[in-house]
């Protein structure tokens, strides 16, 4: 079988299985970046067995060439692991990804905004749409990508619940919508969305009838920059900032897990931070 074909098939497995659009075509998007190393390795269309451990490898040193960061490479490889596997349990071949060596990030503290740097982030956005998707991520920690995708019959105003469909692991959740966000969305929707946009997303423009990822994380860092915080904020980490502030409040981890959508509490202990002043309170209580 060509590797190509292979790459089709695994496609068809993760639509059968109903995996999350973004999770199919970040998958298909790497296979077929190396399917176009392979294939110009060996100068034309490659069989599936034909690539071996040694060019699974070799891949992967040539993406660290290429400069690929630490967490890219080791997600290539989470993603060629996957593959194989499936490569394996269709009997398609063997898992030559069994024996590949993960590349192990360097876990570093992500960056979050503190209560008072959010709010002056909010005040340098000067698009009113950017300030809404900031405030809906900021009150209700979902990703941007889940958060892009909410549909107007998402929103429960009398129930004050958001429904997040298709999230993570295609999975949907619901969160409680406070005060303050039922009040900045009823306002974008009366105000702010265009009327005549053909579109049932919730946050649209009047051209698209959509909002992009990379348009809203321009719009934020602009801010950001402009508000004089020297931290590298993207639309995940306001999610993270509002993890740590629930933190701080006192907020339990399990219902901070099911707001965020994670698995397990493991996953949700990232978020507790203790900034040097909490730390210093803390030993001289002792």
């Amino acid at each position: 079988m060509l590797f190509s074909d292979s790459i089709q098939r695994f496609h068809s497995y993760m639509e059968s299985k109903d995996y999350a659009e973004t999770t199919i075509n970040g998958y298909m998007k790497q296979l077929k970046y190396f399917r176009r190393w392979i294939e110009d390795k060996y100068n034309g269309p490659v069989y599936l067995d034909e690539i071996d451990l040694t060019d699974l490898d070799d891949y992967l040193l040539y993406r660290k060439d290429k400069g690929d960061k630490t967490a890219s490479r080791s997600r290539v490889g989470y993603i060629l692991k996957s593959f194989y596997k499936f490569v394996a349990r269709k009997e398609l071949g063997e898992n030559l990804a069994l024996d590949l060596e993960p590349v192990q990030p360097r876990k570093k503290e992500r960056d979050y905004l503190t209560e008072d740097e959010y709010k002056d982030v909010l005040e340098e956005i000067e698009k009113p749409l950017i300030r809404s998707v900031t405030i809906a991520i900021y009150y209700t920690g979902a990703r941007i990508s889940e958060c892009l995708n909410l549909k107007l019959e998402d929103l429960d105003f009398k129930n004050q619940v958001v429904h997040i469909k298709r999230g993570k692991g295609n999975k949907d959740r619901k969160i409680a919508m406070n005060g303050s966000l039922k009040k900045e969305l009823q306002n974008y929707i009366q105000n702010i969305r265009p009327k005549s946009v053909d579109s049932d997303y919730l946050f649209a423009t009047a051209r698209s009838g959509s909002l992009s990822r990379s348009y809203y994380n321009r719009r934020l860092k602009k801010a950001v920059e402009r508000a004089g915080v020297k931290k590298d904020i993207t639309a995940h980490c306001l999610r993270h900032s509002m993890a740590v502030s629930l933190v701080q409040k006192g907020v339990d981890l399990p219902t901070i897990r099911d707001i965020l959508g994670h698995e397990s509490l493991k996953t949700t202990s990232i978020y507790v931070h203790s900034d040097m002043t909490q730390m210093r309170d803390a030993l001289e209580a002792i």
